[in-house]
C-alpha cells in the first residue's frame, strides 16, 4: 500500500467521503453513545481486494483509537479522531482471515475480514459476505460529504459532492449524446457507496430500489399485474446507468427502441417478410409498455375484441361490428394475425390463401364441414383450392356464416348465367325463391353430381327406384311416381292414370328434370322450355286447361290430357 496519499482524518476513496453513517450498503447506522462503531469494512465479510479504508466514528471524547491485528497506515497503531469524532486509516490485508482489533478509552471492537485472491483457490467460511470495495482509494476529508455541526456530523443527509471519477479514471463518461442526470453532475456517490456494499459496484442499492430511490413517480409505473422481467431484476437491463446516445440512456444502438428488445429477444420473430408496420419501425412501445402492464405481454391495452389493435386500426372498426363475428375476433385478432412478422399475406399465422389458416380451427369446430370437403367426389373449386374467403367474410358479417352477402346473391356472383336465366323467369322453384341454395346444394362438396345434397340421377333415362330421386323425394311426395293410378297425388293426369308414373316409373323412365326445371321457368310448375337431350335440344309448351292440358313436345307428338274425359286411348 502507498502510504503517502493517505493522512490522519482523511476516510475517503473512490473520490468520495467514505464515512455515510444514515443508512450505508454495509447496513450500520450510528447512536451518539455507541463508543466504537465500525463504518467500513463490515464484520464478517470476504473481499478480493487486499487494500482497504477502515472508517468508523467514536462517541466517547477520546482523541485516538488504537489498532491491531492487521497492517494500518497508523502511526505506532494509533488512527487520530478528528472532528465529530470520526477517524479513518488504510488498511492492507494478509491473504486469509484478518481480525482487526480497535480500541478507544475502555471501549472495543473487532472487525473480521477475509481476503482471497481467488475464492476457487482460497474460499471464505460459509457464513461470510461478499463485499465489493473500490480498487483505486483515494482520500478526500470528510467534510466533503457531510456537514459538521456544532461539533457533530450530519450523517443522514449527504451533501452532493461532486467527484472526479469522469475526469480522473473514468473519462470515458458522460460523453454521449445522453447522459445519466448524477454523471452529467459528477455526484457519482447517488449510486454507488464510497464505502463499499454488498452489492457488485459497490452500489447503493440493489433491484428497483436504486432507481425509484429518485425516479419515484415511476413507482406506481413498476407496481401493475405484469412487470417486465428486466424490471423486476433491475433497471440497468434496459438502461446504461451512465450514458447512451439512445433516449432514455437505453442499450441499444440509434433510434429504433427494437435494438434494445433485440438485446434479449430473437430477432427472427421480429424479420419474416411481412412485418407489422410498428416492428418493422421497431416501435416495439407502440404495443408494448417497457415496464409493466396490466394486460398480459405487456400490451398498453387488452387485446379482446380487438381493443389493442383498434387503437391504431381504427379506420377498419366499422368491419369488426356487423351483426355476426368471427370468434377470434371476439378473442384476440394473434388468433389469426401474427402481431410481430408472418412469412404469409396479412401477417396470417398460417397460409390464408390455401385454407390453412381457417382449417386450423374449423377442422375441430367444424369437423362435419371438414368430413364432406374430405370426402367429397364432386368438389366445389373456391373450396377445394382453400378460397374460403371468397364467400365468407373473416371478421364480421351481416350474414349468417360470415358469408360475404345473402346466399342467393354469393352463389349467383358466380353463376352470372344461371343468375339472368333465374331473373328473366318469373315461376322459381321454391328453394331458389327463397334464396336457399343450399337446400339441394353442399358448397362444400359432395359425393353428388351437381353438389347435390342427395340421390339424383345424372342420366336423362334411368330405371326408376325411389331412393335415385331421394333429392326431389325429400320435399315432394315419394308416392307421386309410385302409383299407376290416383285421383289425389297430382292433376298430371289422364283421368286416373297418372301421368308421372307413365313418364317415371319404367326401365327407360325420364328423370325429373327431362320436363322440369329445378330453379325456374316461365311456364307454370316449372316446366323447362327446352328438353336437353344429347346434343340436341327440343322445345317443350305445355297449354293448361282447367282440367288438363296439350303437351307440344320434340320427343312425341302433341298430347292432350284430360281428367274428366280421357284422351288418351291406351295406357
Amino acid at each position: 500500500m502507498d502510504r503517502s496519499k493517505y493522512s490522519q482524518g482523511v476516510v475517503t476513496f473512490l473520490g468520495f467521503i467514505v464515512l455515510i453513517l444514515s443508512a450505508t450498503s454495509a447496513g450500520q447506522a450510528f447512536a451518539a453513545d455507541a463508543g466504537i462503531r465500525v463504518v467500513s469494512p463490515p464484520d464478517q465479510i470476504w473481499v478480493i481486494e487486499g487494500d482497504l479504508f477502515l472508517a468508523g466514528v467514536v462517541s466517547n471524547g477520546q482523541k485516538n483509537v488504537a489498532i491491531s491485528g492487521v497492517d494500518a497506515d497508523a502511526k505506532k497503531g494509533q488512527i487520530n479522531v478528528t472532528d465529530g469524532g470520526v477517524f479513518g486509516v488504510g488498511i492492507t490485508l494478509k491473504e486469509g482471515l484478518n481480525t482487526i482489533r480497535l480500541e478507544s478509552g475502555s471501549d472495543k471492537s473487532l472487525v473480521n475480514v477475509f481476503y482471497t485472491k481467488d475464492r476457487k483457490k482460497k474460499a471464505p467460511p460459509q457464513d461470510y459476505k461478499r463485499f465489493y470495495v473500490h480498487t483505486k482509494p483515494a482520500a478526500l476529508l470528510c467534510n466533503e460529504c457531510h456537514r459538521l455541526r456544532k461539533g457533530q456530523f450530519d450523517f443522514k443527509k449527504l451533501v452532493p459532492a461532486r467527484s472526479n471519477c469522469t475526469t480522473k479514471c473514468h473519462e470515458d463518461k458522460g460523453k454521449a449524446k445522453h447522459v445519466h442526470g448524477p454523471v452529467g453532475a459528477g455526484v457519482c456517490i447517488s449510486c454507488h457507496s464510497p464505502h463499499g456494499s454488498f452489492e457488485p459496484s459497490f452500489m447503493e442499492r440493489s433491484g428497483q430500489e436504486l432507481c425509484t430511490i429518485c425516479h419515484q413517480a415511476r413507482k406506481e409505473e413498476f407496481s401493475q399485474k405484469v412487470l417486465h422481467a428486466p424490471v423486476e431484476e433491475g433497471c440497468t437491463e434496459c438502461h446504461n446507468p451512465h450514458e447512451s446516445d439512445m433516449r432514455y440512456q437505453l442499450n441499444g444502438t440509434g433510434d429504433r427502441v427494437s435494438t434494445l428488445c433485440y438485446n434479449c429477444h430473437e430477432k427472427g420473430m421480429f424479420s419474416k417478410d411481412h412485418q407489422h408496420a410498428p416492428v418493422e419501425e421497431g416501435d416495439c412501445i407502440a404495443c408494448h409498455r417497457p415496464h409493466s402492464s396490466p394486460n398480459n405481454f405487456l400490451l398498453i391495452a387488452p387485446p379482446a375484441g380487438g381493443e389493442l389493435c383498434f387503437l391504431c386500426h381504427e379506420d377498419r372498426k366499422v368491419e369488426f361490428q356487423m351483426e355476426y363475428l368471427h370468434a377470434p375476433v371476439q378473442e384476440d385478432c394473434s388468433q389469426c394475425h401474427d402481431p410481430h412478422s408472418s412469412p404469409n399475406k396479412y401477417q396470417l399465422i398460417k397460409k390464408g390463401d390455401d385454407g390453412t389458416l381457417c382449417a386450423m380451427c374449423h377442422a375441430d369446430a367444424t369437423p362435419e364441414i371438414y368430413a364432406t370437403i374430405n370426402n367429397a367426389t364432386v368438389k366445389h373449386p373456391p373450396v377445394a383450392e382453400g378460397r374460403c374467403v371468397d364467400c365468407h367474410r373473416v371478421h364480421s358479417s351481416s350474414y349468417p356464416s360470415m358469408l360475404k352477402d345473402s346466399l342467393e346473391t354469393m352463389c349467383l356472383s358466380c353463376h352470372t348465367d344461371l343468375g339472368d336465366y333465374i331473373s328473366e323467369s318469373k315461376n322459381r322453384h321454391g328453394p331458389v325463391q327463397t334464396g336457399s341454395c343450399t337446400e339441394c346444394h353442399n358448397p362444400h362438396g359432395s359425393t353428388y353430381s351437381r353438389l347435390l345434397v342427395r340421390d339424383y340421377p345424372t342420366e336423362f333415362y334411368s330405371e326408376y327406384g325411389p331412393q335415385k330421386y331421394d333429392l326431389c323425394f325429400g320435399c315432394h311426395n315419394k308416392d307421386i311416381a309410385k302409383t299407376k293410378t290416383t285421383e289425389t297425388l297430382t292433376n298430371f293426369r289422364d283421368g286416373s292414370y297418372n301421368l308421372h308414373f307413365f313418364h317415371v316409373n319404367s326401365e327407360k323412365g325420364r328423370t325429373c328434370t327431362a320436363c322440369h326445371d329445378p330453379h325456374a321457368s316461365n311456364q307454370d310448375k316449372h316446366i323447362r322450355y327446352e328438353v336437353p337431350f344429347g346434343a340436341w335440344s327440343y322445345p317443350i309448351n305445355i297449354t293448361r286447361t282447367d282440367t288438363g292440358g296439350t303437351c307440344v313436345v320434340g320427343c312425341h307428338a302433341p298430347k292432350t290430357y284430360d281428367r274428366k274425359v280421357p284422351k288418351i286411348k291406351a295406357h
